[in-house]
């Protein structure tokens, strides 16, 4: 035998060990470049993307199916389905900026040029009048004729007109927004983040119309989380970010307040990123459950993928679902990392998706959907409209539209037949969210119905992908994306980003942020990730430099005159 064909015999024979032993990793990699991406949705994808540009050997493992709970699902009959609708605001920075960075055929600007504009966004009311809210695009903003007193003058002007609040409870709401508009960081992490929205807005002052409005009628369509569980900060941030986009304000170049793929998103975006990524070099392991770290000298020396699967790599990036990093961390990592222990108390809801595949294209309105009065929350987007495949094309023909909507209260008894969502069958969640709709809007008729389906994370009144949500104190139990542990980094939006809010934009800025670290860590040379900060007003700057002193004295904040919170 040769030494030629000795060593070639070598490199087989260990491959073949590796295989039998079920470990995985670049055996040819560069020495300190190998990372192994923990989790292939929104934030893995977005790690594995800046790293591999950075020239670094990267493979991803994931459990269940590339793109998490943003890809789209093939429902029966080879129809268009999804875990939730997809949208994209304005202010979206980072995110968008990797889409811009992902070919697609015939876009100059790849994927980003697959976003098109919503441009209005309707309450819809059961048992009376709908309000419509048009998103004209682009809005000539003025920022000098926002003053705070103009503010609240047009907050409560607004509500008393279009709500029909009372003027008591318009003016509260109105010195609410003030108070928050003009709190200092400080003040927003230490005191609003532990302050339930529903607490901070005193929804249980006021009126039924108040509260669907203003606690979970506002919140439903920004997150998976209700009044009662939500931190102030979190819902306060998330609204105020929107508030600056509809004026024009804080928008990425070409952005809008309001935005969706011009078809399903695996088609239009997720596809072609893992095709990128893959031809970039990328390598993606499907069906590897990852439920340990093995902690060594200080350092993760590999990942554990069930009984006889071993993940090795010089770099570790977790980049999985908070409830399902939280069964990694193990007393050895807490003990090396102290805050590691915060992600077991972070806590996660449901809001998932039910598609109505319709016999006709009904375009509700050009873009989101509110049913005010539905027990379960639902909310919806007319996909058809928007897309550029005809739906026609999907199945055997038949289907003209997808009313894809969402539930995301599934523990309050619905409207018609009493019981929770949480205790239906799929049969009885379709009929239930059906009749609600229905309820709400006279163009929505049973004859339209072709069939529907429910995202198969629903099963047996369980939810295999419920999402992080922001409780009161959330914040300060929430790690960094850098660890203490030399070689782990952590990638979501359950990590502390600056949007702070469950997002697309989150998952992405989470995964910047572990970039960053591990480029630190590893004495890289390369470009560092930009990670966006939201929106400033410079109109609020003076107040929240004086409340910043108020704060740090113990003292409210000095808008904040009925139902005054100390510190």
């Amino acid at each position: 035998m040769s030494e030629g064909t000795r060593r070639d015999f070598l490199k087989i024979a260990a491959v073949a060990a590796a295989a039998t032993t079920g470990t995985l990793g670049a055996a040819a990699s560069a020495p300190g470049r190998r990372v192994a991406v923990l989790g292939g949705g929104v934030a893995g994808l977005s790690a594995a993307h800046e790293l591999i540009e950075r020239g670094f050997d990267v493979t991803v493992y994931e459990r269940k199916a590339l793109g998490g709970k943003a890809r789209s699902i093939q429902a029966p009959g080879g129809l268009p389905g999804e875990h939730g609708f997809r949208f994209f605001p304005g202010f979206y920075f980072d995110l968008t900026d990797t889409m811009r960075r992902t070919p697609f055929p015939g876009n100059a600007q790849g994927c980003w040029g697959n976003l098109t504009r919503a441009t209005s966004y309707l309450l819809s009311r059961q048992g009376r009048p709908d309000l419509t809210a048009p998103f004209p695009f682009p809005l000539p903003p003025n920022p000098s004729i926002y003053s705070l007193g103009s503010l609240i003058s047009t907050v409560i002007s607004g509500l008393q007109t279009v709500y029909k609040l009372s003027l008591d409870e318009a003016g509260f709401f109105a010195q609410k927004i003030a108070v928050y508009a003009t709190s200092s960081d400080e003040r927003r992490l230490g005191q609003w983040d532990r302050v339930t929205w529903a607490d901070y807005i005193r929804s249980d002052w006021f009126s039924d119309e108040y509260n669907k409005f203003f606690a979970d009628g506002s919140i439903r369509n920004l997150a998976a989380t209700k009044s009662k569980d939500a931190s102030t900060h979190s819902i306060g941030l998330v609204e105020e970010a929107t508030l600056w986009s509809i004026l024009g304000l804080g928008n990425e170049p070409g952005g809008s307040v309001d935005r969706v793929l011009d078809g399903a998103t695996s088609e239009m975006w997720l596809d072609p990123w893992i095709a990128y990524l893959r031809s970039r070099g990328v390598q993606f392991n499907v069906g590897w459950t990852v439920d340990g770290l093995v902690l060594q000298n200080g350092r993760i020396s590999g990942a554990a993928a069930g009984p006889s699967r071993t993940i090795s790599a010089d770099w570790f990036v977790v980049a999985m679902p908070s409830e399902r990093a939280a069964k990694l961390v193990t007393p050895a990592l807490v003990a090396a990392d102290p805050k590691l222990a915060g992600i077991a108390r972070l806590r996660q809801d449901w809001m998932n998706g039910l598609m109505f595949y319709l016999k006709r294209e009904v375009p509700l309105t050009p873009g989101h959907v509110n049913y005010v009065d539905s027990a379960w929350a639902v909310t919806s987007i007319s996909q058809a409209q928007f897309w550029k495949r005809d739906f026609s094309t999907y199945g055997d023909g038949t289907v003209k539209d997808c009313l894809s909507t969402i539930i995301s209260d599934w523990f309050t008894p619905g409207t018609f037949n009493g019981k929770p969502a949480k205790d239906c069958t799929p049969q009885e969640i379709a009929e239930e969210a059906w009749k609600e709709i229905k309820a709400h809007t006279p163009e929505i008729t049973d004859d339209l119905l072709h069939s529907w389906f429910l995202d198969p994370a629903i099963a047996n009144g369980t939810n295999d992908e419920p999402l992080f949500i922001q409780h009161p104190g959330s914040w300060s139990d929430r790690p960094e994306s850098k660890t203490a542990i030399a070689n782990l980094f952590l990638a979501g939006d359950w990590v502390r980003t600056p949007i702070n809010v469950t997002t697309m934009e989150g998952a992405n800025q989470g995964a910047r942020q572990a970039v960053n670290a591990l480029l630190d860590a590893a004495g890289s040379s390369e470009p560092r990730c930009t990670v966006h900060q939201l929106y400033r007003s410079p109109l609020f700057e003076l107040d929240k430099a004086e409340d910043r002193v108020r704060y740090r004295l113990g003292l409210p904040n000095k808008w904040d005159i009925r139902d005054t919170r100390w510190p």
